[in-house]
């Protein structure tokens, strides 16, 4: 449905690993706090998406490159929800870039896999639960088939680099 071939996807994969660069320019004990964050707090760690892309869009000679390009909408717009409730700028459905529509799956699921210092990991099958089902309507329902699809290949290819059990 998108068009996305081999390169694209490529693109895609590789700029992904920027998604969160604006995360450099927010404290470090706010981003490691290990309690609840302030509603300023919060604020303040939303604005990353932005920082990001400003970031990636001061690079102008690279501007117009697809890396760079696929980048700075990751970048931007991967906290973006499908039904809207998700920002910087509240997008919706279509109007949200497929690249940052992909990584906001792949965050998401990356992020409750894991151990933060908020948070205990989730199992696979938690996570599953949790964006499949509460959490469904923040993202694309062609991508939670893809991913539901895959879900034999995550466990294979993400879950064992990570160590201990998952809680529930």
């Amino acid at each position: 449905r998108y068009h996305l071939n081999a390169r694209d996807i490529d693109l895609i994969s590789n700029a992904s690993a920027l998604h969160d660069i604006g995360k450099i320019a927010i404290d470090k004990n706010i981003l490691n706090k290990p309690g609840k964050l302030t509603p300023e707090e919060l604020e303040l760690v939303k604005s990353h998406t932005v920082i990001g892309a400003d970031m990636l869009w001061d690079l102008e000679e690279y501007r117009n490159e697809p890396l760079v390009r696929y980048a700075w909408q990751i970048c931007r717009y991967h906290h973006e929800h499908y039904d809207g409730s998700g920002y910087p700028e509240g997008l919706k459905g279509e109007d949200i870039p497929i690249a940052a529509q992909v990584v906001a799956v792949c965050d998401v699921y990356d992020e409750l896999v894991s151990k933060r210092v908020y948070k205990d990991m989730f199992s696979h099958e938690k996570a599953m639960q949790i964006i499949c089902g509460e959490k469904k309507e923040a993202f694309n329902p062609i991508l939670l088939e893809c991913l539901q699809e895959m879900s034999d290949e995550l466990i294979e290819m993400y879950i064992p680099e990570h160590t201990g059990g998952g809680a529930e």
